[in-house]
């Protein structure tokens, strides 16, 4: 027979006297009930053995569930849980996350599975006190994110409280059912505590990096990465121009998200490799980026199997956010700094040329060659190794539909080569050749925008409309309003912008207006509907403007829209002053510039640098359909040749010899500590933007006729002031620029006519 010991802790020890004792006169509470459950935990004597099958076998499930120890950790909860209830929610949820704690030492050795994941939530719960500090933060009344916290705390709190009164009741608790309600009751905390934590940028864990900063430093100067296109780039604050991201509202995409989430955890070897999501645009597909991004890198969740590894979230608004040739090199470089081993094989692969190859030979040299081999190393500890999630956003933004050539070439990476934990989401509008190509794609998940049921998108945008405009809460217009959204997040979102600058009568007013215009019984189309908020939100900005004053005002929206970085409204009010001739040029006024964003506060905006942006590229992609638009339509050929004219006008008037003062030749420019203050003060930002676009604006100008007026405007460029150009593009620490703009500037003169002699030669002597 086989012998065992009993190892109980002096409680449990108590507990099974006192049952023993009972057992004498009332041999029937032996059996069991599990208000009376107890644990022990069973281990073989030392010294003696049993190799029968019947010794190593588990012991049957009854015996498994029938010893469990009387105060447990979801009983003790129930018994400790009146002693903690208080009228605020956010109070009672801290207080509740330390008795959690407290709990959880007294009985840590006594916790299943379960229970140690409520017990988590609990410890989690805990860093929202942080937050808390924050009295900003801690209004309810004030904050969307606190509002919807405390509402959900309030709901599942109180779904605790009747768990513990019928406890109390009752004394005898259905142990297993009880436990499974607590443990859903804290999931759904959890999900609230992730929301909030997302929607106010609370970071539950530090990103620590896994190489040193010399590797790091190394890593980042040789592929040249994007730092604008991280999902963090806005909130470190630190350099340029400042993306307007933000996490999906509370209550909206909860389905998708959940899907996504449950993808990306589920780390099988036959789980799939990538997700897409796609759909038209404005429908969400960067918020839920950002969330997932954010989800899984700054507020992640004990039971998450993957990280963040890498991503990269496309945008128009910048050079190294529009071109395929900073996705790939950006993504293995935050993957480097997750992954030691990958970073250390990277550097050892020495192909860091290949940055300035295709996404094809990018993926191939710096992502999966140099990872497939770390992975080898890695696989020795296998069973401990991290997974990691990269997310690329908005592929669509990509141009010159380079988006879906990167997107078929990740595709066919991942079908030729077996990537170890490593998970691709990807976001971009639908392309119907590649959805075709995905659905013979063996390791896939696809999930269609455009096909989520209409009630749910409907749902998410009242929703999203009842937090941004409470007035209508309730009212017969909050239907007009989800109606004329049309499943498009933006469209509510500008409809939102659009309205909130009203107050509430003119609300109403404006939207009767809007959905009149709109005829939302016989129009269903989306486009057709945002617009028809587009032309609204124009008319008001200028429907009292005509003649001269009309032309000036949509000249500066154009040039809002169509400049090759976002600038300034004194930068575009520079570009757009015309030169007298005989006189000194006039001091620019920004004032009509800064009266027609604040008109157009509804779809731009500025950023932390005052330069301007659109909020989302539909508004743009409007703007330059003459169909669309109508009467506000910008020609983007013959804005570009205006802006073109303006470049060369201002560096006319502003480039000069020895631009910068500096005092003597002899002096190299790293020795002249004041020679940045002196760059900034002579070279203001619109000469500074003229000298690095001109050729942008003059590559996009059409024009087939041989006396192009252009050609000559070129030529006196490059005959009089082609080398104080050059001069100022050096302390504008971009000379590199300057051999393929003139190249871009000769193959356009090419196309437009043989280029005359003295041209030609300008531009020999230059170039070479």
């Amino acid at each position: 027979m086989r012998r065992f010991s009993y190892r109980l802790n002096r409680a449990t020890h108590r507990q099974v006297l006192r049952l023993f004792k009972q057992a004498k006169t009332t041999p029937q509470l032996l059996k069991f009930r599990p208000s009376l459950s107890f644990q022990l935990k069973l281990m073989p004597s030392e010294g003696t053995v049993d190799p029968s099958p019947a010794a190593t076998s588990p012991a049957p499930s009854s015996t498994n569930e029938a010893l469990k120890v009387s105060w447990n950790f979801t009983q003790t909860l129930m018994k400790r849980l009146p002693d903690i209830v208080d009228g605020n929610p956010v109070k009672m949820a801290l207080s509740l996350a330390k008795t959690i704690i407290q709990i959880k030492d007294a009985v840590k050795e006594n916790m299943d599975a379960v229970e140690r994941r409520i017990a988590s939530t609990g410890a989690q719960l805990a860093i929202v006190e942080k937050a808390l500090v924050d009295r900003e933060t801690y209004d309810d009344e004030g904050h969307q994110w606190m509002k919807q916290f405390k509402n959900a705390l309030e709901s599942e709190i109180a779904n605790l409280v009747r768990l513990s009164k019928e406890w109390l009741i009752r004394k005898v608790a259905d142990h297993e059912n009880e436990k499974a309600e607590i443990a859903a009751i804290f999931e759904r905390v959890n999900t609230a505590r992730i929301l909030f934590e997302l929607g106010t940028g609370i970071a539950v864990f530090k990103i620590v990096d896994a190489i040193q900063n010399d590797l790091k430093h190394f890593l980042g100067e040789h592929l040249k990465v994007s730092r604008i296109a991280d999902h963090k780039y806005h909130l470190a604050g630190e350099e340029g121009e400042k993306l307007r991201r933000d996490v999906c509202t509370p209550g909206t995409r909860v389905r998708i998200l959940y899907n996504i989430v449950k993808w990306a955890n589920d780390t099988s070897p036959e789980g799939p490799s990538i997700f897409w999501l796609f759909g038209p645009a404005g429908s969400g597909k960067s918020s839920i980026a950002y969330t997932i991004a954010r989800r899984f890198e700054l507020t992640c969740d004990v039971a998450d199997t993957i990280t963040l590894g890498g991503n990269f979230f496309c945008s128009r608004q910048f050079n190294e956010t529009r071109s395929v040739a900073h996705i790939v090199r950006t993504i293995v470089y935050h993957l480097s700094l997750k992954c030691e081993a990958f970073a250390n094989v990277l550097h050892r692969s020495g192909k860091f040329d290949t940055v300035y190859q295709g996404p094809r030979a990018q993926l191939r040299h710096l992502l999966v060659g140099p990872w497939v081999e770390s992975q080898a190393i890695v696989n020795e500890d296998s069973t401990t190794a991290p997974h990691y999630l990269i997310v690329i956003d908005a592929l669509d933004e990509v141009e010159n539909k380079g988006g879906s050539e990167f997107l078929r070439a990740l595709l066919d990476v991942i079908n030729e080569n077996h990537l170890p934990r490593l998970k691709f989401f990807v976001t971009s509008r639908s392309d119907p050749d590649l959805v075709a190509y995905v659905d013979s794609f063996e390791r896939k998940q696809l999930y269609r925008l455009q096909d989520v049921e209409k009630e749910e998108v409907e749902a998410d945008i009242e929703t999203y409309l009842a937090t941004n405009l409470p007035h209508f809460v309730g009212q017969d217009e909050m239907m007009g309003l989800v109606k004329f959204a049309a499943g498009l997040f933006i469209c509510a979102a500008t409809l939102a912008k659009y309205l909130t600058r009203h107050t509430p009568p003119e609300q109403s007013e404006l939207l009767e207006n809007l959905l009149h215009q709109a005829d939302l019984e016989t129009s269903l189309d989306a486009t057709h509907l945002l617009d028809t908020l587009y032309r609204q939100i124009l008319s008001e900005a200028f429907g009292s403007f005509k003649g001269a004053i009309l032309k000036k005002r949509l000249a500066t929206l154009y040039t809002f829209l169509c400049t090759a970085e976002r600038t300034s409204t004194s930068t575009v009010t520079t570009l757009l002053i015309p030169q007298q001739p005989g006189k000194a040029p006039a001091q620019p006024s920004i004032s009509v510039a800064d009266d027609v964003l604040s008109r157009l506060c509804a779809v731009l905006y500025c950023d932390n640098l005052h330069n301007i942006l659109s909020y989302h590229k539909s508004f743009p992609d409007f703007m330059f359909d003459q169909h669309r638009s109508k009467e506000y339509w910008c020609d983007q050929a013959a804005h570009h040749r205006d802006l073109t004219e303006a470049c060369f006008r201002v560096m006319k008037t502003g480039l000069k010899f020895n631009i910068a003062d500096i005092p003597s030749s002899f002096i190299f420019d790293a020795e002249d500590d004041e020679l940045p203050s002196r760059v900034e003060r002579n070279i203001p930002p619109a000469l500074s933007y003229s000298s690095r676009n001109w050729s942008h604006h003059l590559s996009l100008v059409a024009s087939t006729t041989p006396d192009e007026p252009l050609l000559e405007t070129l030529a006196d460029f490059l005959r009089l002031r082609a080398l104080f150009w050059i001069e100022a593009m050096n302390l504008l620490k971009v000379p590199g620029l300057c051999d393929p703009m003139l190249r871009a500037a000769s193959k356009w003169a090419n196309e437009v006519s043989i280029v005359n002699r003295v041209l030609s030669s300008a531009f020999e002597l230059i170039i070479v």
